[in-house]
């Protein structure tokens, strides 16, 4: 009787399924039934539109070291006045930074990203035909003014669609704007204005006795042809046109909003949070408050941090180019090839960090990166130093791979571990960024001029010293400070939310 209960027991019992293909299955599935579902296909659509003006705009970025040169050229201008430019960009990308972060979160985000983004690439094409050197200045101020709302918006974006789980696809928004500035030298090597060759021929004539040939002959070595008209206009024309094209993505998107009769409204603003919603549409990102002191101690760090990266990563490639030409004597083809490098291995970089962030910690990237970037700085100053070219171009990869991947990874710690993105805040991040490209290019451009080009590489390892020891201090605030206001439940305690 018991036996037969026992059998009628065990037969009743389903038989285990194994577990390893019970989550092949349902992965599979998943994946099916999320391209299946037309609220997926939206946000996949829409997400590729933003790398493909990600692209574009780092296609834009990507031109102007490597035509730093002819744009002196084209203004008559010499590397300390020339860096003028870039710092006029960093005045603009202050302002507009501020502005278009506030614009952003005022207004139609989605209208405001096509406006700021179609501007960027007019002005883009305006740049070269500016032959008058204070008209370039102002255009250089009016470019990266009116990005500022497109710059902050696409990474608010994406956390927008994917929520607290977006790490990988912020590493593939930058990813694909490190891809448009290494395709970028390469396009615009054609249009570069040549060389100017001196008569090398007549400098053996030099050595005759007869002092009133010789002052002739010298005369005739010191002549040269008149540089070549540059063609940049038609590189910097190209990448206007596309990233004026990429632009309509945001209008676009806009247009199926309003058909949608959605409008303006944010994911994280509506009332539902059920499962299936997470499964069709992504995590729903979740609000973090700090205390205001806390806040504005934070917000210091950080921005101090991003201070001295953007001064590293914006510099680096900006007057890499001038570096080489005059420091090594090497020709403004190789100066852009070795910028594609920079912008190569900045690339090579997103693209690891797409995978890598998902295995690490934070603070574990951020180590790797300074360790990397610090060591790379000092090869790059003992290669220039000794005339080691082959170490340069190691140096210079090594830089790119190292500073790749810290700022999107910044801005995934920031959602998750500080405060919640937004507009202000992302406008408050580029500011700090902004203010990082002010200084920088008059102090490296001046001193190149004045002493030796060597002093493009002295500024960045130290600014590559000051980078990592800030990185250090904000490691031990979050770990010794912020970690303990999450462990806590104060009664009441004042909280700011950007």
């Amino acid at each position: 009787m018991s036996s037969g209960g026992n059998s009628s027991s065990l037969a009743e019992k389903p038989l285990p399924v194994p577990v390893v293909s019970q989550q092949k299955q349902s992965w599979v599935k998943r994946i099916k039934l999320k391209m299946a579902s037309p609220v997926y296909r939206e946000k996949f659509y829409y997400t590729l539109g933003l790398y493909l003006s990600s692209f574009f705009s780092g296609w834009i970025v990507g031109l102007k070291g490597p035509a730093f040169l002819d744009l002196q050229q084209i203004t008559g201008v010499g590397t300390s006045k020339g860096a003028a430019f870039f710092t006029a960009a960093a005045v603009g990308g202050v302002v507009g930074s501020l502005v278009g972060g506030a614009l952003y979160d005022r207004f139609n985000r989605h209208v405001v990203l096509f406006v700021s983004s179609f501007l960027y690439a007019v002005t883009c094409a305006i740049i070269p035909w500016c032959s008058v050197y204070w008209t370039m200045v102002m255009m250089f101020l009016l470019h990266e003014l009116v990005t500022g709302a497109a710059r902050s918006g696409t990474n608010v974006e994406i956390v927008e669609e994917w929520g607290d789980e977006g790490k990988p696809f912020m590493q593939a928004l930058h990813f694909s704007f490190s891809l448009g500035a290494t395709v970028a030298p390469f396009v615009l090597e054609p249009f570069l204005s040549p060389e100017p060759v001196t008569d090398t021929a007549n400098a053996s004539f030099t050595t005759t006795n007869d002092p009133s040939f010789t002052t002739t002959t010298s005369s005739m070595t010191t002549m040269a042809p008149p540089r070549p008209e540059s063609n940049i206009h038609y590189g910097f024309l190209i990448a206007a046109v596309l990233s004026g094209l990429s632009s309509f993505v945001f209008l676009i998107k806009n247009f199926h909003e309003k058909n949608k009769g959605t409008g303006n409204i944010r994911r994280k603003d509506t009332q539902k949070d059920t499962k299936d919603q997470e499964e069709e549409e992504g995590p729903v990102r979740k609000k973090r408050t700090l205390p205001r002191h806390l806040l504005i101690i934070t917000l210091a760090l950080f921005a101090l941090f991003y201070f001295f990266l953007d001064e590293v990563e914006d510099t680096s490639p900006s007057f890499l180019a001038v570096f080489v030409v005059k420091q090594m004597n090497w020709t403004k083809k190789y100066g852009g090839r070795l910028s594609s490098a920079f912008w190569a291995s900045y690339t090579a970089g997103r693209g690891v960090g797409i995978i890598l962030i998902s295995f690490v910690t934070h603070t574990q990237f951020f180590t790797i990166c300074c360790v990397v970037l610090c060591t790379s700085q000092l090869g790059l100053l003992l290669s220039a130093t000794y005339g080691f070219g082959t170490g340069i171009w190691i140096s210079i990869v090594g830089i790119g791979l190292a500073i790749s991947v810290v700022f999107p990874a910044s801005l995934t710690w920031t959602e998750k571990e500080l405060v919640q993105l937004s507009g202000k805040l992302m406008g408050v991040i580029y500011v700090a960024l902004s203010l990082g490209g002010l200084a920088n290019p008059q102090i490296i451009g001046v001193t190149m001029d004045l002493y030796s080009p060597m002093w493009y590489s002295y500024v960045l390892f130290a600014e590559s010293i000051l980078f990592s020891i800030t990185f250090l201090i904000l490691v031990a605030f979050v770990k010794k400070v912020l970690s303990k206001h999450k462990q806590e439940t104060p009664k009441v305690v004042e909280v700011v939310r950007i």
